[in-house]
């Protein structure tokens, strides 16, 4: 149960943090590569893995999925899907791939 913990706790820090900052000024998305580069590594983690990351790396994780997955064709991974789908892997099972968690959010 620690663990459970452990991941409310993350994700709350991550809700918190998408709160955070400037909403006036611009993203800067100049040196943005997209999900290149990521896919192999980022597709094989499980739920358990994909909790303890922080958000800007959840969000390459993501991207990575719906970069390959077909039921995702079309989906832009903004913070608030990063959040769906952490809460979807908050609630699923430890050892369930992120690919599933994330089709099913698409």
């Amino acid at each position: 149960m620690r663990l459970r913990g452990a991941k409310q706790a993350v994700l709350a820090v991550a809700l918190v943090l998408v709160g955070c900052g400037d909403s006036d000024e611009p993203t800067d998305t100049s040196g943005a590569t997209g999900a290149q580069g990521a896919t192999g590594a980022a597709t094989d983690i499980t739920a358990d893995e994909f909790l303890l990351k922080l958000l800007p790396a959840k969000e390459l994780a993501i991207e990575a999925v719906v970069a390959t997955a077909a039921a995702c064709e079309g989906v832009k991974v903004e913070p608030s899907f990063v959040l769906v789908v952490s809460d979807a892997a908050s609630k699923a099972d430890p050892d369930a791939p992120l690919t599933e968690i994330v089709e099913a959010e698409c």
